[in-house]
């Protein structure tokens, strides 16, 4: 059973919370005129919602690894009323992750819209713009799994969830189709390229749905939270938006040379039995594209299970999208006027380690037991924490800081599940884990048809209060960036001071009730925290390396060092990354 544990933060992450799930039954409908076409919508009670509408020509054909077009305009009524397909990502069996198969479809770019409803005709209104980018490494998720009703009619903002291509679909890099390509078709991040022409589609259409063009916000989780910071660094979606908020982003990006030839899923080396008799590139452009999704992703999973820890190219500095120098310069030279905060959770690395047989035993998918000693635990979730820190949001914000003065940090440090003799200690195995913050933001704490085994555990009634009031004020802080640019409008309690490059300050969001709401000062420094690693005895040598490796390598951009500490060279990579596949639950 210990299936049913491992999917809980999954669906708190990719569903968030019960996002996904249809809305009520609806009887009344509204129509809106707008330059991409006539979209039929649903009306509820407090608001409008309009499913799937397009953004772009479906990707297919020979629009696969192409940069999107924009939809044709029909006369005909497009029927916004229900969810379009998710983008091609590893399957499910019900709600088990199955990579065995793929799931979803190419035509996949649609966007979702939630509209607070008020006396005022739709089209009259000039609402913020709040444009959410899911995570799931760029491998999984869909806008489609994210209720934010509750967001836009509390704070009278609209939310537009997307779908973006995903995987080796969204992220490719190939001398055979950069050879015959011209323009944006020559680019590798076809995934962000979605995002731009999702967001040239807001800049076009949204004022028809009383959004305001002008006053844009893109917010973002995990990999979402990685894209707002590719989309700050990129030439190409200047104008097209004006505050950004970055969940648990990170900043990673591969060359060129990388994704083509030295990863071990490079596309060189995925379809190197396919194309070694194909004599030129447009041979090779036209079997790639004449190849099947799922035939794709076989060859793609083929190749990474030849490999202990594949590393997929995902964000290529490929001189389109992405500058050739990379996203951390890019950061040097945003824009001055664009408001951005970026923020991490305290206890990051919990998603993944509380499906760790290397962590924990489990009985009946709910009852944890932890298997090494509390301190150990403990120093892998700080370190891993410190390090995810660093890089998405601390350091970002001190690039960004060389020519703008409108940052914020944060950390979300709420923490108050259930300790149970019975189940196990959730306070410290769950914590303020990676994803946990999403439910705040949409106001939903239900996990679906698993409610009743796991929600008195993860938020037990006695938190009820404290949690609503911290999620009430997250929602107040988000939805001021997107309206002011000033989060501390209208808000009582400490004012979330600015992020500097002199005091890299950051605001601790937790239970408001009980005071633990305040500006704090503790920035990772890079050399302290290498050594705090290596001198910890609540952790063995090899675990050592293996978190100081991943530190060396986390701090910069694109680098792949050795361990940093001298007795390390006990330690084949094979070896360390079979310890991180183990301690993440990917064994």
């Amino acid at each position: 059973m210990k299936s049913i544990f491992q999917i809980i933060l999954a669906i708190l992450v990719l569903a968030a919370c019960s996002g996904g799930l249809a809305l009520k039954d609806s009887t009344s409908f509204i129509q809106v005129n707008a330059p991409a076409g006539n979209f039929l919508g649903e009306e509820e009670e407090s608001f409008y919602v309009f499913k799937g509408v397009p953004y772009a020509e479906p990707p297919v054909g020979d629009l696969r690894w192409r940069a999107p077009r924009a939809p044709s305009v029909s006369n005909d009524v497009i029927d916004a009323t229900k969810f379009k397909s998710e983008c091609i990502q590893p399957g499910t069996e019900g709600l088990i992750p199955n990579r065995n198969v793929s799931v979803g479809n190419e035509d996949c770019l649609y966007l979702n819209i939630y509209i607070p409803k008020n006396q005022t005709e739709i089209n009259k209104n000039k609402f913020p713009v709040m444009f959410w980018i899911h995570g799931g490494s760029n491998i999984w998720g869909s806008g489609d799994f994210y209720d934010f009703s509750k967001l836009a009619t509390t704070q009278q903002v609209i939310v537009i969830t997307v779908n973006y291509r995903l995987g080796l679909f969204g992220w490719f890099s190939s001398e055979h189709l950069r050879n015959t390509s011209t323009g944006l078709d020559k680019s590798s991040n076809f995934g962000q390229l979605d995002l731009i022409k999702g967001l040239e589609w807001v800049q076009q259409n949204i004022s028809a749905f009383g959004g305001d063009k002008e006053n844009v916000t893109i917010f973002g989780e995990s990999a979402g939270g990685h894209n707002v910071l590719t989309l700050l660094a990129s030439p190409l979606s200047k104008g097209l938006f004006h505050k950004a908020i970055s969940q648990s982003g990170y900043v990673s990006s591969y060359t060129q040379k990388f994704a083509e030839e030295e990863s071990e899923l490079s596309s060189k080396k995925i379809f190197e039995d396919d194309i070694k008799f194909l004599v030129n590139d447009i041979e090779v452009a036209d079997y790639l594209r004449s190849l099947s999704s799922e035939e794709i992703y076989q060859k793609y999973k083929a190749k990474a299970e030849e490999h202990i820890y594949p590393i997929t190219p995902i964000t290529i500095k490929d001189g389109i999208v992405v500058p050739l120098s990379g996203i951390h310069k890019s950061l040097e030279t945003i824009d001055e006027n664009l408001v951005v905060v970026a923020g991490t959770n305290k206890d990051e690395m919990n998603f993944w380690y509380v499906r760790s047989n290397y962590f924990y035993n489990s009985t009946g998918g709910v009852v944890l037991r932890l298997q090494r000693s509390e301190e150990n635990l403990k120093s892998w979730i700080k370190y891993r924490s410190d390090i995810w820190r660093y890089d998405g949001a601390e350091e970002p914000l001190r690039r960004m800081a060389n020519t703008n003065s409108n940052l914020y940090a944060y950390r979300f440090d709420w923490d108050e599940q259930n300790n149970s003799s019975f189940a196990g200690n959730y306070q410290l195995f769950v914590g303020a884990a990676h994803g946990l913050e999403i439910p705040f933001l949409t106001g939903d704490y239900d996990l679906g048809p698993i409610t009743f085994y796991i929600k008195p555990f993860m938020f037990p009634d006695d938190s009820d209060e404290g949690r609503l009031a911290l999620s009430d004020l997250m929602m107040t802080y988000w939805a001021n960036i997107a309206k002011y640019g000033n989060p501390n409008e209208f808000v009582k309690g400490p004012k979330w001071e600015k992020f500097t490059q002199e005091n890299n300050q950051l605001l601790i969001l937790d239970n408001p009730t009980a005071n633990l709401v305040e500006m704090r000062t503790i920035p990772v420094s890079k050399d302290d925290l290498l050594s705090q690693i290596e001198a910890d005895s609540a952790l063995e040598i090899k675990e050592r390396c293996l978190i100081g490796w991943i530190a060396a390598r986390d701090f910069q951009e694109d680098a792949r060092p050795q361990p940093p500490f001298n007795f390390c060279s006990n330690f084949t990579e094979e070896d360390l990354y079979k310890l991180r596949n183990l301690t993440e639950g990917r064994d």
